[in-house]
């Protein structure tokens, strides 16, 4: 119990609660533990959210897939984090892309009844959750606000931070050079141009295909400045 708890004190959700409470709600409540093998799909953009997630040992790659299917953006998302939270509840109940296990992963999720039930009587557990998904609403609106020119660095670093999680690693925007410079509006030149930088100074590494992100850091501090650390 004590590498789990120690696991567990990792995620925001269950930071500040003690070891006593977490076993008492692992034994109460509907918690269940999975394993995927490699390869293994998690989940299916589009399944319902009932379950809050949480990756607890290993990495998914998350595959989102624009509605035209011409574009397609995945991330290695390492352990331990949670999966989606901001899906939970709303009107947009249902997973935005599909997970995959890379190698073997382990998976806690707690059923939705479950959850409510934990909000309701630890006020910590509803703090803790309010405080992600304010996290998560705002950090558009940050990065939105911090766009100071049309230039297109910037404003490829705020569609990446925004489309992507804090501590997500080989980022990849699998997509033909022709869809994506139509898609910021500028001309090909211009587009090449600006990869040819970035892929300079270390940011991305790039070919016809794909454009891979080799420090996501650099992105943020870039658009957002070295001060916000929860981007």
């Amino acid at each position: 119990m004590d590498s789990m708890y120690d696991v567990l004190l990792q995620l925001p959700i269950f930071q500040g609660v003690s070891r006593n409470k977490i076993s008492e709600l692992i034994e109460k409540m509907k918690f269940h533990f999975l394993k995927y093998p490699d390869g293994e799909k998690i989940v299916t953009s589009g399944e319902e959210c009932n379950h809050l997630k949480f990756l607890i040992s290993g990495e998914i790659r998350s595959e989102l897939i624009t509605q035209n299917e011409k574009m397609r953006i995945t991330e290695l998302i390492q352990a331990p984090n949670v999966i989606a939270p901001d899906h939970l509840f709303g009107r947009d109940t249902y997973f935005p892309a599909n997970l995959y296990a890379v190698g073997t992963v382990g998976i806690m999720q707690i059923e939705k009844a479950s959850v409510i039930q934990m909000l309701q009587e630890e006020p910590i557990f509803l703090i803790n959750l309010l405080n992600i998904l304010s996290r998560r609403s705002q950090k558009a609106l940050e990065s939105f606000t911090a766009l100071s020119s049309n230039d297109l660095k910037e404003r490829l670093a705020f569609w990446v931070l925004s489309l992507t999680q804090q501590k997500s690693v080989d980022i990849r925007i699998i997509c033909k050079q022709k869809d994506l410079y139509a898609f910021f509006g500028v001309q090909r030149s211009v587009f090449l141009s600006t990869l040819d930088e970035l892929k300079e100074d270390g940011t991305i590494d790039y070919n016809a295909k794909e454009i891979i992100i080799l420090d996501r850091s650099r992105l943020k501090d870039m658009l957002l400045g070295t001060s916000k650390d929860d981007f």
